[in-house]
């Protein structure tokens, strides 16, 4: 299985660890290693930006259910509010 193959594989912490690595190897490996590093960047970059962009998706929805959870505990409250001050009114 080749690098490329394996890279959706590997957790946030080892593709960070991987990139970290491809950009030192980049200017102070061999000059094969400086070639691979250079052919591996841009397909680590792109996974790495891939996981931002569900990340901050995944964000974004949990954010719209707190905030829809959050206005229906308030409207809750509000109903609760205004039936208890009806029946002192009574």
């Amino acid at each position: 299985m080749t690098i490329e193959e394996r890279i959706p594989g590997f957790t946030d912490k080892e593709l960070e660890n991987l990139h970290d690595n491809a950009v030192r190897l980049s200017t102070d490996g061999k000059p094969a290693q400086q070639a691979e590093a250079a052919r591996l960047l841009p397909i680590i970059v792109a996974a790495i930006d891939a996981r931002r962009v569900i990340r901050n998706a995944e964000l974004a929805e949990k954010r719209r259910e707190r905030d829809a959870s959050m206005a229906e505990a308030r409207a809750k409250k509000k109903a609760a509010r205004k039936a208890e001050a009806d029946a002192r009114a009574e």
